[in-house]
């Protein structure tokens, strides 16, 4: 969970914790923020604060990985949270805003799928309108589903060893349209955004829900985005850091798949 917080002054740090330097990935994820954004601002402006040793903390009676304060312009992070990118860069956001809000148009239209939204944020920005009986209804395998690694040319000696797959979903048309995706059979919202990442010795795989069914409208032309950061690793820690290797993905959009794309991981 993350937060945001509004006083005359900042709110006291948890014990222990100490400010640190952003690692050079976090002017990438700035990047991208300010892209999806339309903002812009240095990352050096932000005070940046860890909580060693925690995934979480305790702030306004709520536990929660992150928070970002307007006063002191400061964001305190969970150390295991320092390195989730859809988490930094929601506080990023908050930071180009300026703003403790969570408007619908920021962080679910302009910057969804390169912020996290869930939640409290969710909430806060609002219903997603409900789409006309006029719009066409198209099956998911009618869009264009696309997955681009970046950098390029991933490995340890670049960005810390952080990399990112992308993956795109583009309405062909020129009308807007609703894409149906299959239902869940487990009450939960349908799958939507989705990868799978595959090497000789591994397998990974995620896919996330429809939590917000706004991102099941297109308009023309529109292009849809979901960001997963992973990190360079000398062995497989059971989530996004892969060791180096020959690796193929693929992303998805319910159960449409995207061609695989090859790139090598060093």
């Amino acid at each position: 969970m993350v937060a945001c917080f509004q006083s005359p002054l900042d709110p006291r740090l948890p014990e222990g914790t100490i400010r640190f330097t952003p690692p050079a990935v976090y002017q990438v994820w700035w990047s991208l923020t300010e892209e999806c954004s339309g903002r812009s601002g240095s990352v050096s402006a932000v005070e940046w604060y860890v909580v060693p040793g925690a995934s979480e903390f305790e702030h306004e009676g709520r536990m929660v990985s992150g928070y970002w304060s307007r006063v002191s312009n400061r964001v305190v992070l969970a150390e295991k949270a320092m390195m989730d990118g859809a988490l930094v860069r929601h506080e990023m956001l908050h930071a180009l805003e300026h703003d403790i809000g969570h408007s619908r148009r920021a962080y679910l239209q302009r910057c969804g799928g390169v912020v996290v939204c869930i939640t409290s944020c969710l909430r806060e920005a609002g219903s997603a309108p409900v789409p006309g009986a006029w719009l066409a209804r198209v099956p998911p395998d009618s869009m264009l589903i696309d997955v681009q690694v970046n950098p390029l040319e991933p490995g340890s000696a670049t960005d810390g060893g952080n990399f990112r797959l992308t993956v795109t979903v583009r309405n062909p048309r020129r009308d807007s349209v609703v894409v149906l995706l299959p239902s869940s059979g487990d009450g939960a919202p349908p799958e939507s955004f989705s990868f799978v990442l595959k090497s000789d010795v591994l397998g990974l795989w995620y896919e996330e829900r429809a939590w917000d069914p706004g991102i099941m409208t297109f308009g023309p032309g529109e292009t849809r985005r979901a960001i997963y950061d992973f990190t360079v690793a000398s062995r497989f820690n059971g989530s996004r850091a892969v060791p180096p290797g020959s690796y193929g993905v693929r992303g998805g959009f319910g159960p449409a798949k995207s061609a695989e794309k090859r790139f090598s991981l060093q």
